[in-house]
């Protein structure tokens, strides 16, 4: 695993630089620089990597060999991806420039290619409780279409922000429905359907602690 003091003296920066560029105290940093990285807020984890001039997934220590554990599993590191997350979607999903981006997240994917038409949304709201809570990260895989029951990603026009809803189509009705009870699902039938734009699918829910 890097070491961030190390790395840091290497670079000529004192603890005060660091911590100011990233927007914490020297004490964090002097926190961070004796191991304590494991709760660190992800979009400070991709700002401190850029300061000491490093790929995040080198910063977080996923190109090291880790020791064997019983029944362990190893992953391949070149099968580990930096997936930026959004904090919202809308109907420009998927083709934000990179300002739009509040951070990274390491995924396990198959290729590069479908790194690509991954991207991760910061949930708000409990629409989807208790499945998806609020601050959760949904890893969602681009697509326009979708299997009855799949959580889904649409996005309505004339909405400033898109939805992260259960879809169910049967004919020419579209009902986009909530796992929390005290929300009505939403339902679009015959020309309403044009309204409605399907953006992707969510294939894996990142929980907060």
């Amino acid at each position: 695993m890097l070491n961030l003091r190390d790395r840091r003296q290497e670079l000529g920066l004192t603890m005060l630089e660091v911590a100011q560029a990233i927007g914490v105290s020297e004490a964090a940093i002097s926190r961070y620089e004796s191991g304590s990285i494991k709760n660190m807020r992800r979009d400070r984890i991709v700002k401190y990597a850029q300061v000491l001039k490093v790929d995040p997934i080198e910063f977080l220590g996923l190109d090291d060999p880790a020791p064997p554990e019983p029944n362990a599993r190893f992953l391949d590191k070149d099968h580990i991806f930096m997936i930026p997350v959004y904090e919202s979607v809308s109907a420009g999903f998927g083709t934000y420039a990179d300002d739009r981006v509040i951070a990274y997240e390491p995924i396990y994917l198959s290729c590069g290619r479908e790194a690509q038409e991954t991207l991760a949304i910061n949930v708000k709201g409990d629409s989807m409780y208790p499945k998806i809570e609020e601050g959760d990260l949904v890893v969602v895989h681009k697509q326009d279409y979708f299997e009855n029951g799949d959580i889904v990603v649409a996005v309505v026009v004339g909405a400033d922000e898109g939805f992260v809803k259960r879809a169910f189509q049967t004919g020419g009705k579209l009902s986009l429905e909530s796992i929390n009870p005290s929300y009505p699902p939403l339902t679009f039938v015959g020309s309403q359907l044009d309204e409605v734009k399907i953006m992707g699918v969510v294939r894996k829910i990142i929980k907060t602690v």
